[in-house]
C-alpha cells in the first residue's frame, strides 16, 4: 500500500525519542512534515531528517494538502484544540497519551471524530510492547479465566526537577506523576482486563516534592463493573535502584506477570508455568512499541484494521477524574458513567 503521509506537530522529547526514530524504520507511513514553534529545532530537525517541510505553525501545517494525517505531540493541555482542529481540516489523528486532560475535552473530541468520519487513535504505546501484546492473546484465548485483580505498578524517580515546565503545572499537565505514569498503566490494565466500566475510586496522592504544584506519588485502587479490582502505584519519587514497571493479572484459572513475562495455570490440582520459551530477540521494548504503534495506525487509515473504541478513553478520563477527586476530598469516589450518543 501506498504510505501514509504524515505531520508531527509538536517536536519535543517523545517526538524525538520515539517517533522519529519510527518513522525512519517504517516503509507504511512517511514523515512529510515538521511542525515546531522553535527555529532552530525546526531547522536541525529538517536537516537531520530530510522532510520536505518544516513550519512553525499548525495553520501552516494544515494548508499542506500532501498530508493525509497529523501526529500530534504536543503537551497534554494543547491536545484538544489541536485534534479537533486537524479531525476537522480532513486530517486522520494518532495523539499522544493521554488524548485530553478532562472528561469534557475527551467528548469533545470524540465529537469531532464522529462528526468528520476521520481516523482517531490515541497512542497507549504499552499495548504494543512484544511481551503484552503475547499477554493479550492468553487472556483473549481464555487461558486465565475471568480477571478479578489488575496490579500494576511504574517508578521512574526523577532526580532534576524543573518547575516552571508544564509537566509540573497542575492546570497544563492535567496533574502529576498520574497523568504521566499512572495513566498508562491503568490503561494496560483495563484494556487487558476487556476494559469493564470503573465504577469507583479510592486515591492517596503524595507532595514529597514541595517546589512542584502536583503530586509526586499515587496510590490509587479502582472497582470496576463484573468484579474486577485494579491497584496502582505510580512514583517520581519513592526510592528504587532502577526504572521499574510491573503489571499482574488474576483470574480464575490462572495468573501471569509481566517484566519478565511469567504465565501461570491451574491444571488437574496442580499450578503450571505455560510462558513460551521462546526469547525475545533483542531490542529496545519502548521504541518497538512505538513503531508498532504507528505501523498499526497506518493500517487503520489503509482499512486493513479498525481502531480501539473511543469508549474506553471516554471511560479513562471518567476514571481518572474519580481518582483525582478521591485525592482531594480523602474518600472514595463513585466514577460519572458516559452520557450521550458518543458513549457508544
Amino acid at each position: 500500500m501506498d504510505p501514509v503521509r504524515v505531520g508531527l506537530l509538536g517536536a519535543g522529547a517523545v517526538a524525538q525519542v520515539a517517533h522519529l526514530p519510527a518513522y525512519r524504520r517504517l516503509r507504511s507511513a512517511r514523515l512529510l512534515a515538521i511542525c515546531d514553534s522553535e527555529p532552530a529545532k525546526r531547522r536541525a530537525l529538517r536537516e537531520r531528517t530530510g522532510v520536505k517541510y518544516a513550519v512553525a505553525s499548525l495553520d501552516e501545517l494544515l494548508a499542506i494538502d500532501e498530508i493525509d494525517a497529523v501526529d500530534v505531540c504536543l503537551p497534554s493541555y494543547q491536545h484538544r484544540d489541536a485534534v479537533i482542529r486537524c479531525l476537522e481540516a480532513g486530517k486522520h489523528v494518532l495523539c499522544e497519551k493521554p488524548l485530553a486532560i478532562t472528561p469534557e475535552d475527551v467528548d469533545d473530541i470524540v465529537a469531532a471524530r464522529e462528526r468528520t468520519g476521520r481516523i482517531l487513535l490515541v497512542g497507549m504505546n504499552n499495548r504494543y510492547r512484544d511481551d503484552v501484546i503475547l499477554l493479550k492473546k492468553f487472556v483473549e484465548d481464555g487461558a486465565l479465566g475471568g480477571i478479578v485483580y489488575a496490579r500494576a505498578g511504574w517508578f521512574k524517580r526523577r532526580g532534576r526537577i524543573r518547575p516552571e515546565e508544564w509537566h509540573y503545572r497542575t492546570a497544563l499537565s492535567g496533574g502529576g506523576v498520574f497523568m504521566d505514569l499512572g495513566i498508562q498503566i491503568l490503561d494496560l490494565s483495563l484494556w487487558l482486563s476487556g476494559y469493564p466500566e470503573p465504577e469507583r475510586a479510592t486515591t492517596a496522592f503524595y507532595h514529597h516534592l514541595t517546589e512542584i504544584e502536583v503530586e509526586d506519588s499515587a496510590v490509587v485502587s479502582l472497582s470496576c463493573a463484573g468484579g474486577l479490582t485494579v491497584a496502582l502505584e505510580s512514583s517520581w519519587r519513592f526510592v528504587s535502584d532502577t526504572e521499574h514497571i510491573s503489571l499482574g493479572l488474576f483470574g480464575t484459572e490462572g495468573s501471569a506477570l509481566l517484566n519478565p513475562i511469567r504465565i501461570f495455570q491451574q491444571q488437574h490440582g496442580n499450578v503450571l508455568n505455560v510462558t513460551p520459551q521462546a526469547q525475545r530477540r533483542a531490542g529496545n521494548l519502548y521504541k518497538e512499541s512505538y513503531e508498532r504503534e504507528i505501523a498499526f495506525f497506518a493500517q487503520i487509515v489503509a482499512g486493513r484494521e479498525e481502531a480501539p473504541p473511543l469508549a474506553e478513553q471516554r471511560a479513562l478520563a471518567r476514571a481518572v477524574a474519580a481518582i483525582q477527586c478521591s485525592a482531594r476530598e480523602g474518600r472514595e469516589v463513585a466514577v460519572e458513567p458516559a452520557e450521550g450518543p458518543a458513549a457508544a
